[in-house]
C-alpha cells in the first residue's frame, strides 16, 4: 500500500494540487496521523490510558486507513523495536547493522522490502478481540475505501492528493525510528539513541519526544523534558486529543510519570 502511495504521487505531475484537493490531504494526514498515535501507539501498543472497545475499533479502522498495516501487526512491529533497540535485531533502527545513510534508507524505507516486515509473533491481547483481528487481517479495506472516496470526491486530483497525504504520514511515522534517533536531546537516561526532536514532534502531533518515550514507554503524555534540574512541559497534540477523549468519557486512567521519575531519569 506504502509503495503504491509513493508511485501515487507521480499523479500530481499531471493533475496539480489545488487548494480543495490541499486541504483534504492535510485534513487526511492530521485525522490519520492522529488515530495512528494515540489508538495505535499510545493505548494499543503502550496501553497508557484505558478506553472503551468502540475507541479502540474505530479508531484501529481510521489507522489502517494510513496503509500502515493493521493493529496486531502495528504492534508486533513496535515491541520488536523497544526490545531490541538500536541492535541489529530492530527492524528499525538507522544505526545497526550498518549506519550512516545506508542506515538511514534502512531505518527510513528499506526495512519495508526487509524480511523483518513479517513480525514473527502477533500481540496475543489484540488478537483474542475478533473485531482487532478482523481489521487486521482486512486492513487494506480502509485504504482502498478512503481512495475511493478521494476519487469520487474530487477525481484524479483528489486521489492524487490521497496518496501524497498517505505517503507524507509513512515518512512522518518513519522519522520517530529514523531521524529521532539521530539528531536531537537526550535529557534523560535510555541507554540508546533515542533524542527528543522537535521538528519530528512537529510532524507527528508529539510522537518525536522520542527520548521521553524511550525512558517511559506507557506515559499518555510525551511531552516532557528537564532543564536546569526542573520539568519542562513540551506540546504534545496527541496528548490534548487523549484528554479530550477524557473528557467526553472516552478515556480514563491516563499514565503519566511524577516528577520525581522524571527527574530520577534525567541524564
Amino acid at each position: 500500500m506504502i509503495i503504491s502511495a509513493h508511485l501515487g504521487c507521480l499523479l500530481l505531475l499531471a493533475t496539480g494540487l489545488g487548494l480543495g484537493a490541499a486541504i483534504w490531504a492535510l485534513g487526511l494526514y492530521l485525522v490519520r496521523m492522529l488515530a495512528t498515535t494515540a489508538i495505535y501507539h499510545r493505548l494499543v501498543t503502550h496501553g497508557s490510558y484505558q478506553a472503551p472497545r468502540l475507541v479502540w475499533w474505530l479508531g484501529s479502522i481510521v489507522a489502517a486507513s494510513a496503509g500502515q498495516m493493521g493493529p496486531s501487526w502495528w504492534k508486533s512491529h513496535h515491541q520488536q523495536h523497544h526490545l531490541h533497540v538500536d541492535t541489529a535485531a530492530d527492524p528499525h533502527t538507522p544505526l545497526q547493522p550498518v549506519g550512516g545513510w545506508r542506515g538511514f534508507w534502512r531505518s527510513q524505507l528499506g526495512w519495508l522490502l526487509a524480511p523483518s516486515f513479517h513480525p514473527q509473533h502477533l500481540p496475543a491481547d489484540v488478537e483474542r478481540d475478533p473485531v482487532l483481528r478482523t481489521i487486521d487481517r482486512l486492513h487494506f479495506l480502509p485504504v482502498l475505501a478512503l481512495a475511493g472516496l478521494s476519487w469520487q470526491l474530487g477525481g484524479l486530483e483528489w486521489l492524487a492528493a490521497f496518496c501524497l497525504s498517505t505517503t507524507l504520514l509513512f515518512h512522518g511515522v518513519a522519522s520517530v525510528n529514523s531521524v529521532a534517533h539521530l539528531v536531537g536531546e537526550q535529557p534523560f537516561c535510555t541507554g540508546d539513541a533515542s533524542r527528543n526532536n522537535r521538528w519530528v514532534a512537529l510532524v507527528t502531533l508529539g510522537e518525536g519526544w522520542h527520548n521521553l518515550h524511550h525512558g517511559f514507554q506507557g506515559s499518555v503524555r510525551q511531552g516532557f523534558t528537564v532543564e536546569n534540574g526542573q520539568v519542562r512541559l513540551l506540546p504534545d497534540p496527541t496528548y490534548r486529543f487523549i484528554c479530550l477523549l477524557q473528557a467526553c468519557g472516552w478515556a480514563s486512567r491516563l499514565r503519566i510519570p511524577s516528577h520525581h521519575a522524571l527527574l530520577a531519569r534525567a541524564s
